[in-house]
């Protein structure tokens, strides 16, 4: 028969291997992940990389142009919000509909063409599934849509530009707004 012999790591190969790896993890939060979730840059290579805008704060991207008073949640809202999406990234901006519920939109951005997808993801899903409505890249886009199902519905958008993007987004109809997810 075959003998196998499988090597033992020795104790201070071990340790070594472990104080590494922890050196490497915090030079990885320190570089990478502190500058581009928490805009923390303590050695100015998360600016020169371009990470930190992407700790940008949501609420600085989303800007409520105008909105009417709201009733009960099936009541007909207007609402018109500019949403800001930085550039080389992408967000999400929802609505949460009833089945059958409808939203009527209009949206355009300054100019450049972004990729979008409009899409619904059914309430309580935990497979990941979601229907996609429209998806391409456009400056562009309105219509409406009577919800097949109960759950959030709304745009995903990418801008792959040097530079942010300001879509001007309008709804009116049956909806709750989520805002960015």
């Amino acid at each position: 028969m075959n003998e196998v012999n499988i090597p033992v790591q020795s104790l201070k190969t071990l340790i070594i291997s472990m104080i590494s790896a922890v050196i490497l993890a915090f030079c990885i939060l320190i570089v990478f992940i502190g500058p581009a979730e928490y805009g923390i840059d303590p050695t100015g290579l998360g600016k020169k990389l371009g990470l930190t805008v992407l700790a940008k704060p949501f609420s600085e991207s989303v800007k409520k142009v105008m909105s009417c008073p709201s009733g009960e949640q099936a009541a007909d809202w207007q609402d018109i919000v500019q949403i800001t999406i930085p550039a080389k990234s992408d967000l999400e901006y929802k609505f949460y509909l009833q089945k059958d519920a409808y939203i009527r939109y209009a949206w355009n951005s300054d100019g450049d063409a972004v990729y979008f997808d409009f899409h619904g993801e059914p309430a309580g899903d935990k497979t990941g599934y979601f229907k996609s409505y429209r998806e391409t890249t456009a400056n562009a886009s309105e219509g409406d849509l009577m919800a097949p199902f109960t759950g959030t519905h709304g745009w995903y958008w990418k801008n792959d530009t040097n530079k942010a993007i300001h879509v001007i987004l309008k709804t009116k109809g049956q909806y709750k707004i989520k805002g960015l997810i």
